[in-house]
């Protein structure tokens, strides 16, 4: 059985009840009395999910903000399977899904290079997404932490001026156990993961133990933690756009249309530490650790079906348009590519951060120090195997998207009369490999200085004053390379023969788009080992998995490269404070923040330039760039006690965001298809109109995004178990970043040794202007007697994009990640030994790019932006306590197997359809 015990509670004092909060000691009734109230309410604690709501509702009670919490019940017992997943249950916390997992949180709107990620209060280092081209910054990728070995995390949604990092959305610092905070114990769980697109049961577990000393002035922590899953999800992509049709004229028709099916293999090893010891009644030293590495071997296999550039073809007897739109059709001769990408992809994590608490005459002194370390690496190089058809030689392709596609998350038809089994019906195109190598570090030490006061300043009392610093190195070196091996006599090895079937021998699983394609049709695809063993770097390495550190890089791989350096000082000072209004008690605090960042980005430019002679040749130009801000940040947060259960709160405070380090680089990153066609065929590449002539750029000019925040909160607590809440609350955003698309003439290098230039649109981040996110957010949790209840939260908001560009057209839909309603409802069961819930979380349409485009091309704001069409996810978890020490339990997700539609500008242009499937897990957890 659970675990109870009972302890006397006086007045609100919040660093008393928060002390409650850690470990597996959960504060399920935390009544408060007021300041005059003699008599003692209890504390029941229990370790169960009404207990870990308990704990969130009181961390929340207990701040010295507005802040929202999920707290562990007990070690290994956080309620969900994914950090990000267990926040989406948070009033305005909204998750971003990668492959159909939890990874990244917006909040309150604002996407997920706006919330500070910390661990136990100090800064983390970002990995990188090295999966393509594509780069997230700032973000923090959640999945790579465990969720059986955290304690608890915090979203703080207005600021303190102590607080190291504060974004414009919020702060979400990660706790990991500490020692001293609970009994010496063992636990650890084994379950199994059922993924049901690939009917795969793999193994997890987690072990965890921790001492304390019979005084308990000395402890340890420690824990292992061990995850595999093996997925599938499938992605149909497409685009729309205006094509003169020969008989039809002009019509909105469907771009190039991909199945796109892809396969991981994903393992995760973690490890946590934790001591602590107390020297003596004025010293305590503390140190935590983490470890994760998270491999993740990806195969990408995915058809192209070439339209727009086919449709000279199109039988028009068998056309389908509606309102201007071709919908359906045969094409006599079309044209086909067969795609094969692989990869393996290491993210390591290294966290450490280590201080003491001294204090000397009412003073207590925190110095702090962490290094975080992140490790992005391809230890399998993004290898891509490319095959194609000519046009006309790709068979007869039928299409059917006269359904009602967003609604249905299907479309009718989508076939040509080859049979794609065959390995050799689509010839060799072309083999590239892209090795990527990304490092981040943070170093930072914090110095916190306070004491406590009793300071009388007629009504008002100073209640303690704190005061310190921060200096943080830090730095990001993203090194790429790009290497084609197209010309197979000079890259295959001896013995090999490109046109032998086992090249191309691997058949796409059964299932494949069997929810998303009514008629579509099976392939086959390469082979990863035969390519692997059968290619060489002809003479720049062994074999074709080489590092990025490895190969010499070109002109354009300098391009595509870069290092960041970031040092940043910081110094605040905060003074808390007690007194009444109108007869009703407050306490608050209000501080002012400094931050000063010195900026230094390398880089390299490339360029055509006149050779002397009549020819062109390419400008390689190392670059280097320094900038310095500043910036004051002032917070002040106020809180009435309106009655001992009912609180009122209202914060104020001016935040910033440093613009994401993939947008201050000084580099552009092209199409990695298009350098190595150009870099073929030369001028003649020009002429294929399926070539991709965009790019995208850094600026390390830009300036962070401030704003000014405005929050109301009102809280009541109920009695025994509970709450209600609700907040309004408003940012005004300064300097935000959006997308300046201009022409630019970039330096593409050909195999003959010339250097041909090409006009290419490329994407420049630029500070276009202000923007305002508003709206409200409820929260309600409740317990029956009888073991039901329920809690759930719901957003509501509204953003408006004010762009300062003068003379040009501008695109704007909004701010990208807001939808405008998010609402998630969990009901729970909790009776005796059995306990049970199911979580429902929807949120609507949101758009899923800047939002904001400046250009000279004015469009209807109504029909630009791509967007997520608004979907929703059903998620349950049951457990049963066998005995004291052992508990069978089992969770799922996606129950309702949803699937999610993308779109551009309406709904009848969709641009993506993917299929994620439900996942179950069960096991068994013990503790002693």
């Amino acid at each position: 059985m659970p675990f109870s015990f009972a302890l006397p509670l006086t007045k609100r004092n919040r660093s008393i009840a928060a002390a409650v909060l850690c470990g597996s000691v959960s504060a399920v009734a935390l009544g408060a009395a007021s300041a005059q109230d003699a008599e003692p309410d209890v504390i029941v604690v229990r370790g169960s999910f009404t207990a870990s709501l308990a704990d969130s509702l009181a961390e929340k009670r207990t701040a010295d903000g507005i802040v929202d919490a999920i707290v562990a019940a007990d070690i290994g017992k956080l309620p969900a399977v994914n950090v990000a997943e267990a926040l989406q249950r948070i009033p305005g916390v909204t998750i971003v899904r990668e492959g159909g997992e939890g990874q990244f949180i917006s909040v309150r709107g604002l996407g997920p290079n706006f919330q500070a990620v910390t661990m136990n209060g100090m800064p983390l280092a970002y990995n990188e997404n090295i999966r393509n081209s594509g780069q997230s910054g700032r973000q923090f990728r959640l999945r790579v932490i465990p969720s059986d070995l955290i304690d608890g995390i915090v979203v703080a949604k207005t600021p303190t001026a102590d607080l190291v990092e504060m974004g414009i959305g919020s702060s979400v610092d990660i706790r990991t156990v500490a020692p001293l905070d609970r009994d010496s114990f063992v636990s650890g769980s084994l379950y199994g993961s059922y993924e049901e697109r690939t009917d795969d049961l793999a193994p997890n577990g987690s072990l965890a133990a921790g001492w304390r000393n019979a005084d308990s002035s000395f402890g340890v922590i420690g824990g292992l933690s061990f995850s595999q899953r093996e997925v599938q999800f499938e992605r149909l992509r497409l685009g729309w756009g205006d094509v003169d049709v020969a008989g039809l004229g002009t019509v909105r028709a469907p771009g190039d249309i991909q199945p796109y099916l892809e396969q991981e293999d994903r393992e995760r090893m973690s490890a946590v530490g934790g001591l602590q010891w107390r020297l003596s009644d004025t010293l305590e030293f503390k140190a935590d650790a983490l470890y994760s590495i998270f491999n993740n071997e990806v195969v990408e296999r995915r058809l192209t079906y070439y339209i727009p550039s086919q449709l000279d073809r199109l039988d028009l007897s068998t056309a389908v348009v509606e309102d201007g739109y071709l919908l359906a059709g045969t094409i006599n001769g079309a044209r086909i590519r067969n795609y094969t990408e692989f990869l393996d992809q290491q993210h390591e994590n290294i966290n450490l951060t280590a201080g003491f608490i001294y204090e000397v005459g009412g003073w207590e002194i925190e110095p702090k120090f962490s290094y975080a370390l992140a490790n992005s690496d391809l230890t399998t190089p993004i290898s891509r195997v490319e095959m194609r058809t000519g046009s006309g030689d790709g068979g007869n392709l039928t299409f059917d998207l006269s359904n009602d596609v967003a609604g249905d998350a299907e479309i009718n038809a989508l076939y040509t009369d080859l049979d794609l089994t065959d390995p050799s019906i689509v010839p060799y195109y072309r083999f590239r490999y892209r090795p990527i190598n990304s490092e981040d570090e943070d170093k930072t030490f914090t110095l916190d200085v306070s004491r406590d006061l009793d300071m009388a300043f007629g009504g008002l009392t100073l209640t303690r004053f704190m005061a310190g610093g921060q200096y943080s190195d830090r730095y990001r070196d993203y090194q790429r390379r790009d290497r084609d091996v197209r010309d197979v006599s000079q890259y295959l090895r001896a013995g090999y023969d490109i046109n032998d079937p086992a090249f191309m021998n691997t058949m796409v699983p059964g299932n494949t788009f069997d929810e998303s394609i009514v008629n579509g049709q099976l392939w086959t695809s390469a082979n990863i080992q035969q390519w692997m063993d059968a290619f060489t770097t002809g003479g720049e390495f062994p074999n074709v998995s080489p590092n990025a550190s490895d190969l010499e890089p070109t002109a354009g791989d300098l391009q595509n490269s870069y290092r960041i350096g970031e040092e940043i000082t910081a110094f605040y000072s905060r003074v808390d404070f007690a007194s009444e209004f109108q007869g009703v008690p407050l306490d608050g605090n209000v501080g002012l923040r400094y931050v000063s960042t010195d900026t230094n980005v390398l880089g390299t430019t490339v360029a055509p330039v006149d050779d002397g002679a009549g020819g062109v040749t390419t400008a390689v130009t190392p670059t280097e760039f320094d900038s310095t801000y500043e910036e004051f940040l002032p917070s002040l947060n106020v809180t009435f006690d309106l009655t001992d259960d009912v609180l009122l709160r209202l914060g104020a405070a001016r935040t910033m965001t440093r613009p994401s380090l993939s947008e201050l680089r000084n580099s552009i990153n092209t199409n990695s298809g298009t350098v190595s066609q150009i870099f073929i065929q030369g001028a003649d590449a020009l002429n294929d109109d399926t070539l991709i002539l965009t790019a995208s750029a850094g600026n390390p000019e830009l300036t962070p995004y401030t704003s000014w925040n405005y929050d109301l909160s009102f809280e009541w607590y109920f009695d025994e178990f509970g709450a209600f809440t609700a907040a309004a609350f408003y940012k005004d955003v300064s300097d935000y970043i959006a997308s300046d698309v201009e022409t630019r003439t970039l330096a593409f290098a050909v195999q003959d040794g010339s250097t041909l230039p090409v006009d290419i649109l490329v994407s420049t981040p630029v500070n276009v202007g202000d923007a305002s996110i508003s709206g409200i957010e409820f929260g309600f949790t409740n317990k029956l007697e009888m073991g039901l209840g329920v809690t759930a939260t719901a957003t509501f908001a509204t953003t408006k994009l004010e762009l300062a560009q003068q003379g040009v057209g501008v695109q704007s839909a909004g701010i990208q990640g807001v939808s405008d309603t998010s609402l998630s409802i969990t009901p729970f069961f909790e009776r005796g030994p059995i306990s049970a819930n199911l979580s429902y979380t929807w949120r609507d349409d949101y758009l899923t790019d800047t939002g904001a485009t400046v250009t000279s091309r004015p469009t209807d704001p109504d029909e630009v932006g791509f967007y997520q069409k608004g979907y929703g996810t059903l998620d349950f978890g049951a457990s049963y306590q066998v005995n004291d020490w052992l508990e069978l339990y089992t969770q799922g997700t996606n129950l309702l197997n949803e699937q999610q539609v993308s779109y551009q500008g309406v709904e009848r242009e969709v641009t993506q359809i993917h299929t994620y499937g439900r996942t179950l897990y069960f096991g068994v957890r013990g503790s002693f």
